[in-house]
């Protein structure tokens, strides 16, 4: 059913009013969760206040609501930051085939973002393994707009990156440590231009060829209605240094429809594809294949590929066509059907196939399955309910999940809230999903047996998955 597009950082209904939450009440909730971890407020400045900048439309998009109804009336620009509209957001508490291990950023973290960082509210957490880079193997984690406490707007970076070596996800995701700028400040890896027409910088995905890192990220030139916003251009970024340092590709540039020139050290365009403006990608059998969809939360998800040491030679991909690969863009299909929002792709080992995560025009976090990377891709299971979790976006595999690495039954994955404004870490068992029957793996035709292509039904009916509570995140 489709459901009214929500405003960014829209406050959900029926939530608990502010107030002191009891010890025993905090208590039970680690009990029903396992380990989630909840900890006292870590900084009491006021956050940042002079957001979104003059002119460009609302707040940040990798922030924005989804859905595929029409766009609700214009509204005001959205305040600084969730805190200073009375909406501090909650953890919400889940049982069953979901559930939510912590809150990963943020106020209340056991990250101890605010003090370690400069963080109060980021979103995303894009994650990749960085291929052993600097001696360490480590999982990357890419966020978005990223908001501390500051005078004006100071301390609002485009986009940050966490490093991790923690390998067990099952009591949180310890953060190593960030590229900084300076003490207590992480350091934006990609800054804005700051000319007119840029308004943020946003990744996408990101992936390690050898121990070199790439990221494909987004020039955003407006934010506008919910779901949309235009991009001015996608392009590669590289780093040598385990991502301290990044380095815009020359060549690596794929126009949208905003009208920003390209910065001098992107040289010329590759092409305008509007079409391919965000990413995920998949490392498979000496490929890198690129998951691509438009700006915004409302397109469906091409496909290319290309030798993954020539990652950045933009004339080597080709593109998925139904009937094989080529290098013609324009003859590109559809991989993944319906609205594809922050997609990323990763193989189970728990299911021994490909699995695909993204926000769908219900805004649910959604799962699907295929036998390659082209698919078909199966129906949709849904790990996380809107109607648990009104104000989700984004949800990003872990890879170092046990459903990932091996034969375990639990998926980690990163997922944002519009109203708290900060990455969660989740968890579902694919253990309970109702198993799927693939055809041929050597046949295109889609089996008669529905248990492939059918939807499954919402957890949120059927009592797979059950919000016990919701726990309001402190306030400064």
């Amino acid at each position: 059913m489709n459901r009214a597009p929500r405003r960014r950082r829209h406050i959900p209904p029926h939530r608990h009013q502010r107030g002191t939450r009891t010890a025993a009440l905090a208590a039970a909730t680690s009990v029903l969760t396992g380990a989630l971890t909840i900890v006292a407020p870590l900084a009491v400045a006021a956050p940042c206040d002079v957001w979104p900048p003059v002119g460009t439309g609302g707040g940040s998009g990798s922030s924005s609501s989804g859905g595929g109804s029409p766009a609700a009336p214009s509204q005001p620009a959205p305040p600084a930051v969730p805190w200073n509209n009375g909406a501090s957001g909650y953890i919400p508490i889940l049982q069953g085939r979901t559930t939510t291990v912590e809150l990963l950023t943020g106020r209340t973290s056991p990250n101890n973002t605010v003090d370690r960082f400069g963080i109060t509210g980021t979103d995303l957490g894009i994650l990749w393994t960085n291929g052993g880079a600097g001696g360490k193997n480590q999982v990357h984690m890419a966020l978005g707009d990223t908001m501390g406490d500051c005078d004006g707007d100071a301390q609002w970076r485009s986009n940050i990156l966490f490093r991790s070596s923690d390998t067990t996800l099952s009591n949180g995701m310890r953060i190593d440590d960030a590229p900084m700028e300076a003490p207590g400040l992480a350091a934006s890896i990609l800054p804005r231009s700051g000319l007119p027409g840029e308004t943020t910088v946003i990744p996408t995905a990101g992936v390690a060829v050898g121990q070199t890192q790439y990221l494909r990220y987004m020039s955003v030139e407006t934010w506008g209605d919910p779901g949309e916003w235009t991009t001015n251009y996608s392009a590669l970024a590289r780093s040598t240094d385990n991502g301290t340092t990044w380095t815009p590709v020359s060549g690596t540039a794929r126009t949208g429809t905003g009208n920003l020139a390209l910065p001098g050290n992107l040289g010329a365009a590759h092409s305008a594809h509007a079409a391919a403006q965000m990413s995920a990608f998949l490392q498979d059998r000496g490929y890198v294949y690129e998951y691509l969809t438009p700006s915004g939360r409302n397109g469906s998800a091409i496909l290319a590929r290309v030798p993954a040491a020539g990652i950045e030679n933009m004339g080597a991909y080709e593109f998925w066509t139904e009937s094989g690969w080529a290098s013609d863009r324009n003859a590109a299909k559809v991989v993944l059907d319906g609205q594809v929002s922050e997609l990323s792709i990763s193989w189970s080992g728990h299911l021994n196939r490909y699995i695909a995560l993204y926000t769908d025009q219900s805004n649910n976090v959604v799962m699907r399955q295929a036998l390659t990377p082209e698919g078909p891709w199966s129906g949709k299971d849904i790990l996380l309910s809107y109607d648990h979790l009104p104000t989700l976006y984004g949800a990003f595999a872990h890879p170092w999940s046990p459903a990932i690495q091996s034969n375990g039954k639990d998926l980690y994955f990163t997922l944002s809230t519009w109203d708290a404004y900060n990455v969660f870490l989740m968890k579902s068992d694919l253990s309970e999903l109702a198993p799927r029957t693939p055809g041929s793996e050597t046949s295109r035709a889609r089996v008669a047996d529905d248990s492939w292509t059918r939807d499954t039904p919402d957890p949120a009916d059927t009592g797979e998955t059950v919000l016990v509570d919701r726990i309001p995140i402190p306030e400064a």
